[in-house]
């Protein structure tokens, strides 16, 4: 029997690849997020497959195709290939790349296949608590802190949402980087709409490519992450905040990260496999009208 997202049998032709990541390399807390995509997909059993805000069954109008679970490397380089050529075959097949981690850093691998498959430039929506701008962190270069960082030297522009921890280094780096924007969380809350906004104006009707740590939803709603903020976004404000995304500009993948499974409770695998639904019912509404 396949293990696929919301139990479906994989589709031929379809458009949109589930892929997961079960990579973890560099988490610093808490540790766990290899598990991630596992219990994401298995949580996903017990959703409805219809979108009662689209009126919409993605699957039928999209169809999907869930990538097996593998074992990764503990090597990292090997781990980063393993990723990348996953996400390569999904777009040489025609699929929108969605990736499940993992830890943050899966993002390098995922950001890089489809920056060498496009050969565009390609902006960066970051959802995130934590603005991941460290130039070196535990000795190391690559890793959960620095990823966005890595990413930005390798030309890309960023809009970062959601930031509500961040260091001295970070927050001059990002003041003086023309590359990056942070919108902190309390701005989100204070005015969504003026996000909005922003991000109309950042993609402009351009390629971009979203990121999503769990950890941008307050601890309330998604407890299971390695490093818990308060002051987090809500439900609501992160779906509209996608919306506006993928209505705004060309979307060429996303991944969702960080997620940490707890024994006490699902509910954070659970929300992060309504929000890969919720992304695939924006992605099918896009692609009918």
């Amino acid at each position: 029997m396949e293990f696929t997202f919301l139990g479906l049998p994989n589709s031929k032709g379809a458009r949109v690849a589930i892929i997961p990541a079960p990579f973890e390399f560099s988490t610093s807390w808490k540790k766990g997020t290899w598990e991630g995509p596992f219990e994401v997909i298995k949580a996903s059993y017990y959703l409805e497959t219809f979108d009662e805000e689209f009126l919409i069954e993605p699957h039928k109008v999209l169809g999907f195709y869930t990538y097996p679970f593998e074992e990764l490397p503990g090597d990292f380089n090997l781990a980063f290939e393993k990723i990348y050529q996953n996400v390569k075959s999904a777009l040489q097949n025609n699929m929108f790349p969605i990736v499940i981690g993992g830890e943050h850093t899966v993002t390098l691998a995922n950001f890089q296949a489809i920056f060498d498959y496009y050969k565009t430039s390609i902006k960066l929506i970051h959802l995130d608590a934590h603005a991941d701008l460290r130039n070196e962190y535990l000795s190391t270069k690559i890793n959960h802190a620095t990823v966005i960082r890595r990413i930005i030297e390798k030309g890309g522009n960023v809009l970062s949402i959601g930031i509500r921890a961040i260091s001295k280094e970070e927050y001059e780096f990002a003041k003086e980087c023309l590359q990056v924007k942070l919108i902190m969380a309390d701005q989100v809350k204070k005015d969504l709409r003026k996000t909005l906004d922003e991000i109309k104006l950042f993609l402009n009707g351009e390629p971009f490519f979203l990121t999503l740590d769990v950890d941008v939803f307050d601890p309330s709603l998604c407890p299971g992450v390695g490093t818990p903020e308060p002051g987090g976004l809500f439900w609501e404000e992160v779906l509209e905040i996608l919306k506006v995304c993928f209505f705004s500009g060309k979307p060429l993948g996303i991944d969702f990260v960080e997620t940490l499974p707890l024994p006490s409770s699902p509910v954070t695998e659970y929300t992060v496999a309504k929000l890969i639904f919720k992304t695939t019912s924006i992605l099918a509404y896009k692609y009918k009208n």
